[in-house]
């Protein structure tokens, strides 16, 4: 039987792809999405050889749980090599691969009671449950480590090294005619933006700036172009909540913030209200993110807090103010117009005729009008009275 081993594999080869599939960013259901389209497509049981390029600055731990089920489900070879960066990779990520490639300075977290390398403390450094990969490029017992993906291919093919798991092993020249292709994987383009809104600060910033883009709507009325970005950035960004166990009583308290900025803009001025608004928000985002799946760096999380106050106390502010310019600048075109006095409306504004049409404008109250008569428009305060 272990003599056909080596014929049924080599007869596979001849015929096979290697397949690289990378993880990149926050390792999440964006990737796992698309490892399961990649089986779905390759059912035909075709001995390509899957290779994963793990280069993840985060992971969902559920996503780790479902990658060892997809991993059980496929019959061809599958290696994984950690890098180009130095990352952390939990070994429960590598616990269903047949070949295990490691690059030096990668550190291998949890290494406790799984017994995968029994050696790798031998040639690397330990401390407690972690593993610093240390040791010099070459094949050891269980894994390699090799500083690029090209080359641990290449060794996988020619040093024919025996899989973790199964009584396999590969031969193969990647100059040759024996591989068809080599192919890169990647998720399709809105797996990959939700990769990267991933990122609890991108979830925080786009989440913080979208309620920031409702209110300069608010205060800045247009065609609405900037309510439905912020919409849109809303809607984006709460797609990872549920993923990840975001605490919905921190999105409580954020629109408690979200109503007190509001309040100082209709203000004008920002004062002790507005460093209260700040110290809210930024408390909300704590809250939100205090059983939050994957690790908060909260000095940039502090960061895109002080990035969306300046949003409200410089940007909307401007925004409103050239607006406000804008009116003033139409309006000071209609200086020393005559107009017809129609109604007084109350002790404050008037209606007068321009040219057949009708305008409400504002007059002095101890002055008095006599209805029909004429009178000239005059700016002040940037209003235009009789």
């Amino acid at each position: 039987m272990l003599k056909l081993l080596p014929i049924l594999f080599l007869a596979v080869i001849n015929t096979a792809n290697v397949n690289i599939f990378e993880i990149e960013g926050i390792f999440s259901s964006g990737h796992i999405n698309a490892l399961e389209r990649y089986v779905d497509e390759n059912s035909e049981k075709e001995k390509n050889l899957f290779v994963v390029q793990y280069n993840a600055s985060d992971v969902n731990v559920n996503s780790i749980d479902e990658l060892q089920v997809i991993l059980n489900n496929m019959d061809a070879p599958k290696a994984i090599w950690v890098g180009p960066n130095k990352r952390e990779v939990n070994l429960s990520v590598l616990r269903n691969f047949d070949f295990v490639g490691l690059s030096p300075g990668t550190i291998i977290t949890n290494n406790k009671g799984l017994g995968l390398f029994e050696t790798i403390c031998e040639t690397n450094t330990c401390t407690n449950n972690d593993v610093l990969v240390t040791a010099e490029e070459g094949i050891y017992k269980d894994y390699l480590i090799v500083g690029s993906i090209g080359a641990f291919v290449e060794k996988l093919g020619s040093q024919e090294i025996p899989s973790r798991i199964r009584q396999i092993s590969l031969s193969f020249d990647l100059s040759s005619e024996e591989i068809n292709q080599i192919r890169f994987i990647k998720p399709s383009l809105f797996e990959r933006f939700y990769i990267a809104i991933s990122n609890p600060v991108f979830t925080y910033l786009f989440f913080a700036l979208g309620f920031a883009l409702i209110g300069l709507e608010l205060f800045a009325i247009g065609p609405g172009l900037m309510a439905f970005n912020g919409a849109l950035l809303i809607a984006f960004s709460s797609m990872t909540f549920h993923e990840y166990n975001l605490n919905y009583i921190g999105l409580l308290i954020f629109l408690i913030s979200f109503l007190m900025f509001i309040k100082v803009l209709s203000r004008g001025f920002f004062g002790p209200l507005g460093v209260a608004a700040l110290i809210v928000m930024h408390g909300s985002s704590l809250i939100m993110f205090s059983d939050y799946l994957l690790r908060i760096n909260h000095f940039l999380l502090f960061g895109s807090s002080l990035i969306i106050a300046f949003f409200y106390f410089v940007a909307i502010p401007t925004v409103i103010r050239s607006r406000l310019t804008t009116d003033t600048s139409a309006m000071s075109s209609l200086v020393n117009s005559k107009v017809t006095l129609l109604e007084l409306i109350n002790n404050n504004q008037a209606l007068v005729r321009l040219n057949g049409k009708k305008i409400v404008v504002d007059r002095v109250e101890s002055n008095s009008y006599n209805i029909r008569n004429e009178y000239k428009l005059v700016e002040e305060d940037g209003k235009l009275i009789i």
